[in-house]
Formats: C-alpha cells, sequence, structure tokens
C-alpha cells in the first residue's frame, strides 16, 4: 500500500480516508483524471479537509489545468496553516507565492517526524550519504591551510537530524550541542548519546539565542537545502561565532546564470544554491569564504546529486 504523505491526517471517517487512498493510487498510476473524479466526490463530503485539497491540486496539475490546480493549492494551504503539507511548495512553483515564503517549519517539521524511524539507514543505504565526511575533510583541509588544529571547544551541530554529523564531528569538540525542528529526530539523536546538549527549534531562533560570539565551529550537514536565502542563517552564524570560529555545511548546487535570485526550488523539494549567492550572503554577514568546492553527498534515485561543500570563517 502507497505510503501516505508526510503531515497527513484522518478526515475522521474510515469509509473517506480509504477512498483517498484509491485516489492516491490512481495518481501514482498515472490515471490523473480518474484520481480528480475521485477526490471531487470526496471533498463534497469533506470539504474542509485539507489533505484531500492538496491531492486534489496534484491531479488537477496532472491534468494540466494550472489554475484549478492553484485555486485547490490555496485552499489546502488555508485549511493547513501550519503548512504541514507542504502546499506553499507547490504554490511557488506556479509564481504564486515567494520562494522565501514557500518552505514553512510545519513542513520540515512534519517531514522529518515521519521519516525519523527510517532515516539513517534510507540515507546511508539507498542515498549513500556522505556529507558528514565531506565537512570534516572541508575543515581538515581549512585547518591544514591556516594552520591551526582540528580541534573546537564549542559546537552546534544544526538540522542534528539522528545525530550522524554529531557522531563525525564528535571526537573534535568539547562541548556538543544539536538542534532540530522535528522532535522525531530530537529523540533519535538523544539515544545516540553523542551529544551533550539538545534544542527542539528552528536554525535561525537558536543561533540568535546563543551567546555573541560563543561558538568556535557550527556545522549544517544537509540541512541548509531547506532554506530558500541564505542570508538570514550566514548573519546568525555570524553573530553567534567567535572571531576565530568556522561555519561548515553542505548545500546542493545550481549553475549561477540558471538561478537569477542564486537559488531555485527542485522538484524534490530542495533548494539548489549557486556559488555566487554563497559568496554575496557570506559577504553581507562580514563573513570569507575560506573553502569552497563542488562535492556529491547524496544519491538521488540512483544518480548523483551535485552540491557544494563550504566552510566559512569571520572577516578580520
Amino acid at each position: 500500500m502507497t505510503a501516505l504523505p508526510a503531515g497527513f491526517s484522518s478526515s475522521g471517517e474510515v469509509r473517506i480516508d480509504r477512498r483517498y487512498r484509491w485516489a492516491q493510487a490512481s495518481l501514482e498510476a498515472g490515471e490523473a483524471q480518474e484520481a480528480r473524479e475521485i477526490l471531487e466526490q470526496t471533498l463534497k463530503e469533506a470539504p474542509f479537509w485539507a489533505p484531500a485539497w492538496k491531492l486534489y491540486a496534484d491531479a488537477l496539475q496532472r491534468c494540466g489545468e494550472s489554475e484549478a490546480a492553484r485555486l485547490a493549492y490555496e485552499e489546502a494551504a488555508r485549511l493547513d496553516p501550519a503548512g504541514t503539507l507542504g502546499a506553499g511548495l507547490d504554490l511557488a512553483r506556479l509564481g504564486a507565492r515567494a520562494l522565501d515564503e514557500a518552505m514553512s517549519p510545519g513542513y520540515v517539521a512534519a517531514l522529518f517526524d515521519d521519516y525519523a524511524d527510517r532515516f539513517d539507514a534510507h540515507l546511508t543505504q539507498v542515498l549513500h550519504y556522505r556529507g558528514p565526511q565531506a565537512i570534516l575533510a572541508a575543515l581538515r583541509q581549512t585547518c591544514a591551510a591556516t594552520g591551526r588544529e582540528l580541534r573546537f571547544g564549542n559546537v552546534l551541530d544544526l538540522g542534528c537530524g539522528t545525530g550522524l554529523m554529531g557522531e563525525a564531528i564528535r571526537p573534535f569538540a568539547g562541548a556538543l550541542a544539536g538542534v532540530d525542528i522535528s522532535a522525531g529526530m530530537i529523540a533519535k539523536a538523544r539515544a545516540r548519546l553523542t551529544y551533550d546538549r539538545l534544542i527542539l527549534g528552528g536554525l535561525v531562533e537558536t543561533l540568535g539565542a546563543e551567546p555573541a560570539a560563543g561558538l568556535d565551529l557550527v556545522v549544517a550537514a544537509d540541512v541548509l537545502v531547506y532554506m530558500a536565502d541564505l542570508a538570514p542563517v550566514f548573519a546568525a552564524a555570524a553573530a553567534a561565532l567567535d572571531r576565530h570560529g568556522l561555519f561548515a555545511f553542505t548545500l546542493q548546487s545550481w549553475a549561477d546564470e540558471a538561478a537569477s535570485a542564486g537559488y531555485v526550488l527542485g522538484p524534490d523539494n530542495r533548494f539548489a544554491h549557486s556559488a555566487d549567492h554563497i559568496r554575496s550572503a557570506a559577504m553581507a554577514a562580514s563573513l570569507s569564504v575560506l573553502h569552497l568546492e563542488p562535492v556529491v553527498t547524496r544519491q538521488d534515485a540512483g544518480r548523483d546529486v551535485a552540491g557544494w561543500v563550504a566552510v566559512l570563517g569571520k572577516l578580520s
């Protein structure tokens, strides 16, 4: 049986929920018109059920009816104010919502709460994820080039997930904290016994709550792909970093000339960023780019996903 989407909530009636699954299976089988008809019947009985509006919009989009789809996505978004179903992302693709407003915290939290139990196995065995290794290698190169020891007193792991990045950086950290927006991920990270401190919350908000200039290293493995404009998180990291502190992270990459804003929303519901955007956001935050190189940190459908690994430092 097809898995229900992250953020799904029941209509309250088994019969209507079953009809949703029927429509979902039809859509995935390429029968968009059939799915549309099923959902039109469903919405007559459950007109305030956001998941049905979201799936109905998906079916309309597959039928080539973009304007009708936009209206249905708008209704799904209205009925799902936390944004857990991700209708904002679809609206952004249709040009009906700004990219900076497309990715809601509710969507990311729901996505990773749903993913938490299978996260490690899927990431490492199916997607061949190697973000932590890429960040650690970039930090080694940066420290060697600047003549500093690969050792950091206070470290904050942004979007720590289950703790894969924390496990990699732990031998080189004094005090290690992790933050994630997903309660499910925080629970998994806590069970790993890697972190000295774990925080449930957003990245920018958590950085803002840290003592000024109190961090020696901030790491973000495969998390900034859920942010459009990097300027806010760069500015927050700069304020939290010691004058010799470093900020190391991975991103998905996009050709500079193909993204006028410096970033694009991909079909995988993740943002890809240009090198120019990384450099301009770093400069605006008074950070220098110490290391920036292309890297592959994961696969998708068996293909390498192009990315960046970067290390930033405070400008003298």
